[in-house]
């Protein structure tokens, strides 16, 4: 006589979904806690560095043989333009652009490249005193990271007056005093509409938008910044046309260097 071993019962549906829920919970878990330690880490390390991001403005600035302009003494029209032109959450924003953050990715994947669109102004600063140059995801991560960081820090007047003075304008020029006086020979503070429309929007590609160098896509750009201020509330569109029609006393290209 064959003796057959008795077959198992399966075991209950529910049993086997609680099993699965179990080890859901716990990869989850898992990952959490990965990612929480790893922010705490990066927190640790680039805190003490972040406090220092004023010297390292200001160290640009010196070693361009630029003076540090305050916020004070800079055109109110040059605010408005470059943050309607920059980053026009600037004043609501964590120092970055949810939005923007995506709207890059998506390029991102089209193009197969990175992009440096989506920036914000801090993440800008913080790009242009923190990180390498080299085009990279943990770079761009970083970027994030350190941005949120250094709104938590610094405060708003802070970031723009760093921002204002060691951004590359072109023709040589680091920061909107230096670019005041290269371009028009006055003083920061003296920038009208105009002026400060051309220069607000030289940050996106400076050579390019150089007035003394291509006159006609300078003065396209100078549009775009001054419709971007116009739909911000900040100018009405007379105001836009009566800038853009204006004549704009730039120095020659001897006279500025």
């Amino acid at each position: 006589m064959v003796h057959q071993r008795p077959l198992a019962l399966p075991a209950p549906q529910g049993e086997h979904s609680h099993h699965i829920r179990g080890a859901a919970v716990k990869w989850v878990a898992s990952i959490g806690l990965s990612t929480m330690t790893a922010l705490s880490i990066f927190y640790a390390v680039n805190w003490q560095p972040l406090t220092h991001l004023p010297e390292l403005a200001k160290a640009r600035v010196e070693h361009e043989h630029v003076q540090w302009t305050p916020l004070n003494r800079v055109s109110p029209w040059f605010q408005k333009a470059l943050i309607a032109t920059e980053d026009r959450s600037f004043y609501t924003n964590w120092g970055i652009s949810f939005q923007g953050i995506a709207r890059a990715a998506w390029v991102d994947l089209q193009t197969g490249q990175f992009t440096q669109g989506g920036s914000t102004i801090t993440q800008q600063l913080i790009r242009n005193l923190m990180l390498s140059p080299v085009k990279t995801i943990p770079r761009k991560v970083s970027g994030i990271l350190l941005s949120l960081m250094a709104t938590d820090l610094y405060s708003k007047h802070q970031i723009l007056t760093m921002y204002m003075n060691e951004v590359y304008l072109g023709d040589h020029a680091y920061g909107v005093g230096q670019a005041a006086q290269s371009y028009f020979g006055v003083p920061a503070s003296q920038l009208t509409l105009p002026e400060a429309a051309l220069l607000a929007g030289l940050p996106q590609a400076p050579s390019a938008y150089d007035p003394l160098v291509n006159f006609k896509l300078a003065k396209q750009r100078q549009w775009e910044v001054l419709n971007s201020m116009v739909h911000d509330h900040m100018i009405t569109r007379q105001q836009a046309l009566h800038a853009y029609q204006a004549p704009l006393p730039l120095k020659s290209p001897r006279q500025s260097a």
